[in-house]
């Protein structure tokens, strides 16, 4: 049975949190798709994407001192890793295990993870008048603001927010002299400055310090005015309020290009990107119309797609693709995550290629 897409049943977005915000800004239409897919994935997540998952969950534990030492560090790492790797058997993930050997930097994530205990001096430091509060939950007085903040430090009148990032936090950018430097990246900017409204909608008080924390322990500062968080936050609510009108007045649209769409989970769903599929060819994703498939001797298959007047290759299908794959010959079907060939128009199927018809 090929993957289909049924009637989508689209439904309002009860509330935003501050990560969200900016993915709803550049592309409002994804949000409304994974609220209608009960934001339940329609294709597989990188392995770097699974595997995120579990060092924020060990940096919780540590930041609550949960996790005092390397012996419960350790043990602690591999449950949380094998619990991982059976969820993805589980779904079928199973060619993403072992995650040890499938992921270039897992060794040196552990590493940069581990220094994130607490020394004996750390410990003995925090004592005092200082509060931490991990994962300390948030909402807006009208609930439609909300989400969880990695950490919060108080020290009698200072207030630092702090967000854990387990990927890169700087990306490069140019000035207005074409000059190249490197600052942080916007959406976790934006995120932060969310956080520090939120905080002060709740304690009447607003942070004096906001900073994102990599997993090698660097800290990157964000500079902020509580003006700028509060328009923020207005915008976040403006923009949940024109998202879920969409659905009332049926009038969709979507920004469908590379930095929108390249991750974007719930592509399968979304009419915007298939139009713009049938005539640019610069994703890793294919459309057409199923013209032959072929079953070389080595067992790999090959289908032939027409698109327009191009015509794709897209290999190294297993065997058992053979038979499905021949059943929609003359129908339209469209192939996620696929590797680009040297060869133009020529692709080859990966371990987390998806098809659906």
């Amino acid at each position: 049975m090929m993957n289909k897409i049924g009637e989508i049943n689209f439904k309002e977005i009860k509330r935003i949190s501050p990560s969200q915000f900016y993915s709803m800004k550049n592309c409002a239409y994804k949000s409304l798709l994974a609220e209608a897919f009960d934001k339940k994935p329609l294709l597989p997540l990188s392995p770097n994407a699974y595997f995120g998952t579990v060092l924020h969950k060990m940096l919780e534990l540590i930041v609550k001192g949960i996790l005092k030492g390397e012996d419960d560090f350790n043990a602690e790492f591999d449950r949380q890793v094998k619990a991982l790797e059976e969820d993805l058997k589980q779904k079928g993930f199973g060619f993403f295990v072992p995650l040890k050997v499938k992921l270039k930097n897992f060794g040196l994530k552990k590493i940069q993870l581990k220094k994130h205990l607490r020394s004996e001096s750390e410990k003995t430091t925090s004592l005092g008048n200082i509060k931490f509060h991990s994962e300390k939950w948030f909402e807006s007085q009208d609930k439609l603001i909300c989400g969880k903040v990695d950490l919060v430090i108080e020290n009698e009148n200072e207030i630092e927010i702090l967000d854990f990032k387990t990927g890169a936090i700087i990306q490069d950018c140019l000035d207005d002299e074409g000059e190249i430097y490197s600052d942080v990246k916007n959406e976790y900017k934006e995120q932060l400055k969310i956080y520090a409204q939120l905080y002060f909608e709740n304690t009447s008080k607003f942070p004096t310090a906001l900073s994102l924390v990599d997993l090698a322990k660097q800290k990157f500062p964000v500079e902020f005015s509580e003006q700028e968080c509060k328009s923020l936050f207005d915008e976040a609510k403006s923009l949940l309020k024109a998202t879920n009108d969409c659905i009332h007045t049926k009038l969709f649209s979507a920004n469908p290009k590379q930095e929108n769409c390249k991750y974007c989970l719930y592509r399968p769903a979304c009419s915007f990107f298939h139009k713009e599929l049938e005539t640019d060819f610069s994703f890793n994703d294919v459309f057409g119309e199923v013209t032959n498939v072929k079953k070389f001797q080595n067992g790999n298959v090959s289908v032939f797609l027409q698109n327009g007047n191009k015509n794709l290759i897209i290999k190294n299908f297993s065997s058992e693709k053979f038979d499905k794959l021949g059943n929609h010959k003359n129908k339209q079907i469209r192939i996620y995550n696929v590797r680009k060939e040297a060869t133009e128009f020529v692709y080859s199927a990966a371990d987390t290629t998806i098809i659906y018809e």
